[in-house]
């Protein structure tokens, strides 16, 4: 495991798709990860100790990935966050962008893009770590 300890979050209550991301992620040692089929149970876990960077479905039950977003935010302004939806519409592009997150992806996902992306949150979060460090 990396020694930065990047904290990744996976939120989706479609369980084939927790468990097709948290099988292609076992693969990249550079991170540590979290899945979860539950928002609520995710948000929980987060609001006790927050993620780096949190992959979450919009549309889910209980609480959706927008206000699942909102919330976390309120803990940790730092968190990045990737949407994945089925609903394709300027609403919610627009919506996901006001929220802070950094990509939205279109199901059915490809888990290549959302890898890449992963990594460039993680080599974002290696840089702002390096300027607080040489700051202190």
């Amino acid at each position: 495991m990396a020694e930065d300890g990047f904290k990744i979050m996976i939120v989706d209550d479609e369980k084939e798709i927790v468990e097709g991301m948290t099988s292609s992620l076992t693969s990249l040692t550079d991170y540590k990860y979290k899945a979860f089929d539950d928002p609520y149970r995710a948000l929980q876990t987060f609001l006790k100790n927050p993620f780096h960077l949190v992959l979450t479905d919009i549309s889910m039950p209980h609480i959706d990935g927008f206000e699942l977003i909102k919330r976390m935010k309120e803990k940790s302004p730092s968190c990045d966050f990737i949407l994945i939806t089925a609903h394709k519409s300027v609403e919610v592009v627009t919506r996901a962008r006001r929220l802070g997150a950094a990509y939205i992806f279109y199901k059915p996902i490809n888990l290549e893009e959302i890898i890449q992306s992963i990594e460039t949150m993680h080599k974002r979060y290696l840089y702002w770590l390096g300027k607080l460090k040489e700051v202190s």
